[in-house]
């Protein structure tokens, strides 16, 4: 179908205008060698599907505005005394328990405990599930057999054999 259609529209084409030199030459090509303007057509069909689902490139890491900080002088002060006290938490929370400990006191130790608690208790958890999908991960390897283990084997049921038999 799409053959007739192009060899139709080749012939109007040539039809229309009188030189032959005025239809380009790879269109030419491909009309005399049907099993190459197949091909043509095969490559630009996948040409088109892999652009159809090629994968857009993004510059830098932060898709929005909304992720940028905004400049001192434009912050209100809510916003001011939020970032301060972020500040302080990004500092507290990488301290040492030991220290924090020491240094620490009232609201600011109490959210530095309930933040390990917290910390602690999704480690044991994802210890206890990796625990038990390890297996299932990493199955345990039977050793193989020697010739001297599987002789003795067969020799036991031999003898398991003869025993059920004789009884």
């Amino acid at each position: 179908m799409l053959m007739a259609l192009l060899r139709s529209s080749f012939r109007q084409l040539n039809s229309t205008i009188y030189s032959p030199t005025a239809v380009p030459a790879f269109v030419q090509y491909l009309y005399y060698n049907p099993s190459t303007m197949k091909t043509a057509f095969v490559l630009a069909s996948l040409f088109v599907g892999v652009q159809s689902f090629g994968v857009t490139i993004q510059h830098g890491r932060v898709a929005t505005k909304l992720y940028s900080n905004l400049p001192e002088d434009m912050m209100s002060e809510d916003q001011k005394e939020i970032k301060k006290i972020q500040e302080k938490w990004n500092s507290i929370r990488m301290m040492d328990r030991d220290a924090a400990q020491k240094e620490l006191d009232g609201e600011w130790l109490e959210a530095y405990n309930r933040f390990y608690e917290k910390y602690d208790d999704d480690m044991e958890r994802m210890t206890e599930y990796m625990q038990k999908l390890e297996k299932y991960i990493e199955p345990p390897k039977v050793q193989k057999k020697t010739k001297g283990q599987r002789k003795r084997d067969a020799y036991a049921k031999v003898l398991a054999r003869e025993a059920a038999r004789s009884s």
